[in-house]
């Protein structure tokens, strides 16, 4: 599988989970941050499958709280104009650049849903 960044993820964001992740920080620790996020915004409300999709994800990345700091951090991102499907991407895209195949592919797969989501819920809501 040949991952690539969406033209409207910040590349910054693949290099900051990357770095994260090279120094022991596990995409199950970062993904507490993205729901984090996609909860206190409301990112993802109003698209149908948003709620089965981040349920999916997190059933096979569980939940791994021990990094508090870091998914603070990665939450208050929002206030700089990052959304949940962009963390998503750059997530997928660092699992893929740090030889975590499975945890890339799932991740990718959630990002497209949600990113096709978000599509049907525009042109549904014109």
């Amino acid at each position: 599988m040949n991952i690539k960044l969406d033209q409207n993820t910040p590349d910054y964001l693949a290099s900051l989970f990357i770095s994260l992740m090279k120094e022991g920080i596990t995409a199950n620790q970062i993904m507490v941050g993205i729901v984090q996020l996609a909860t206190d915004t409301q990112d993802l409300d109003g698209m149908t499958a948003s709620v089965d999709c981040l349920r999916c994800l997190l059933g096979t990345l569980p939940i791994d709280t021990s990094a508090e700091g870091v998914s603070n951090f990665v939450a208050s991102l929002a206030t700089k104009g990052v959304t949940t499907l962009m963390l998503l991407d750059a997530l997928g895209f660092a699992c893929h650049q740090c030889a975590l195949a499975d945890f890339a592919a799932i991740i990718h797969l959630t990002y497209q849903e949600l990113e096709a989501d978000k599509l049907i819920s525009k042109v549904l809501g014109e």
